[in-house]
C-alpha cells in the first residue's frame, strides 16, 4: 500500500504485486549464501561512493530474542545415569545446575540457546549477532549470526578476516568493548598488524597469589614467582604451556601456604601462547592517546547505535522465523537496508548540492 515502496521495488500503481508468500519461498530457494552476496553488494556500493573506508572497524555483538514462547522450553537431562539417579534429590539438582547437566532448551527452535546480556536479567532463548561497523559513516561491513551462548571472542578473528575479504582493504584499527579482552584476541590482531583498542579487564582473583604476581619473561621463556624463584617450562597443553617450580624452592617459601594448591609440593601454572600480547595490551591501555579515547567513544555510538536502530526501526529485536539460517537471512537483509539508507542519504545530499550549484546559489561551507 506504500507508494514509495512500490516505486523503489519497480512496481507501478496498477501492476499486480507478488504473493505475500514469495519472500518465504525465495528464502528457501536461494539460501543464506545468496542473501550474504546481496548484503556484500551494498557494502561495495558504499565503498564506491566513498562513505566507507574499511580501515577503522568497530566490532560488537547483540542478543536477538528467538521466535519462541516460554511454554516451548523444556529441560534436557544430559548424561542421566543410574549413579545420578541414586544421589539425593537436592544434591543432584545442585550438581546438575553447576555442571550444566540440567539445561533448558527450546524444542521448537533448537538453534536458539539460553543467554542473557546482564546478570540481573533472566536467561532467554536467543541468537547473537556479531557486527563490524565502519567508522566513517556507520556502514555495516560484516554480519555474522551464532547461537546465543557463543562467546564474542571466538568470532572476532573470523569477522576481521571476512571484513577484509569483502572490502579488499586492510583493517588498521579494531575497537571493541571489554567483552573481547582475551589474550587470544590481542594475539590474533597483533599477528595481522592491527591496532586493538580494546580495554583490558581486571584479572579474576582466584587465588591469594594471583597470576599477575608472577612475572613472565618471553625472551627467555621463564616465569619468576613473587619471591624471585624461577619456574621452568614443562609440557605443552592446548594454546599454552605449564611452568613448574622446584619443590625445594617452594618448601622454603613464606608464601607456600597461600600459593600452593592442596596436596602439591611445588607451584605449577599455565601461561597461554598469547599471554605476552595481553601484557602488551595492558601497557598499551595505560598509554592511550586522546585520539585512541576518541575512537573508543565513537565505538559506543557507532556499534550500539546500529543495534538500537536495527531493533527499533527494522524489527531485529526478535527473530521473525526459526532456525539459524533464517536468522542469518534476517540479519543480512536488515544490514543491507541500513546500508542503503546510508547510501541514499549521501546521494540525496549530493543531488541537492548539485541543484543549488546549477541555480548559482552559494553552497554552505
Amino acid at each position: 500500500m506504500n507508494i514509495a515502496i512500490r516505486w523503489f521495488a519497480g512496481y507501478g500503481l496498477h501492476e499486480a504485486l507478488p504473493d505475500h508468500s514469495s519472500l518465504t519461498r525465495i528464502r528457501q530457494r536461494w539460501g543464506v549464501e545468496r542473501f550474504r552476496r546481496i548484503f556484500g553488494r551494498t557494502v561495495k556500493a558504499c565503498l564506491d561512493a566513498r562513505i566507507a573506508k574499511g580501515e577503522i572497524v568497530h566490532i560488537d555483538a547483540s542478543l536477538i530474542r528467538a521466535d519462541v514462547s516460554w511454554e516451548s522450553l523444556a529441560v534436557r537431562y544430559v548424561e542421566a545415569t543410574s549413579e545420578a539417579n541414586a544421589e539425593a534429590g537436592d544434591e543432584t539438582e545442585k550438581k546438575g545446575r553447576q555442571t550444566g547437566k540440567y539445561k533448558k532448551v527450546c524444542v521448537t527452535d533448537p538453534d536458539a540457546t539460553m543467554a542473557t546480556n546482564a546478570r540481573n536479567r533472566r536467561l532467554e532463548p536467543a541468537y547473537k549477532q556479531h557486527t563490524a561497523v565502519d567508522d566513517l559513516r556507520g556502514v555495516i561491513l560484516d554480519v555474522a549470526v551464532t547461537t546465543g551462548e557463543v562467546n564474542e571472542g571466538q568470532v572476532l578473528e573470523r569477522q576481521v578476516d571476512a571484513t577484509m575479504a569483502t572490502t579488499g582493504i586492510a583493517v588498521t584499527t579494531v575497537t571493541a568493548d571489554a567483552g573481547y579482552a582475551y589474550a587470544k584476541v590481542y594475539g590474533a590482531l597483533e599477528r595481522r598488524g592491527i591496532d586493538a583498542l580494546i580495554p583490558t579487564k581486571a584479572e579474576p582473583i582466584k587465588s591469594a597469589v594471583p597470576l599477575r604476581r608472577f612475572r613472565y619473561d618471553a625472551r627467555h621463556d621463564v616465569v619468576k614467582c613473587p619471591r624471585g624463584k624461577v619456574l621452568r617450562p614443562g609440557r605443552r597443553v592446548k594454546h599454552g604451556r605449564f611452568f613448574y617450580a622446584r619443590a625445594r624452592d617452594c618448601s622454603r617459601c613464606s608464601l607456600a601456604s597461600l600459593c600452593l594448591s592442596r596436596g602439591r609440593v611445588n607451584k605449577a601454572l599455565v601461561i597461554g601462547d598469547d599471554y605476552p600480547a595481553l601484557l602488551r595490551a595492558r601497557r598499551r591501555r595505560d598509554r592511550w592517546s586522546s585520539e585512541d579515547r576518541r575512537l573508543y567513544q565513537r565505538h559506543r555510538w557507532r556499534s550500539e547505535g546500529f543495534h538500537g536502530e536495527a531493533k527499533t526501526w527494522h524489527g531485529l529485536a526478535r527473530a521473525v522465523r526459526r532456525g539459524l539460517d533464517n536468522m542469518s537471512i534476517q540479519s543480512y537483509l536488515t544490514a543491507a537496508a541500513i546500508n542503503l539508507k546510508r547510501l541514499a542519504a549521501v546521494l540525496i545530499a549530493l543531488f541537492r548540492a548539485r541543484k543549488l550549484g546549477a541555480k548559482g546559489q552559494c553552497r554552505p561551507c
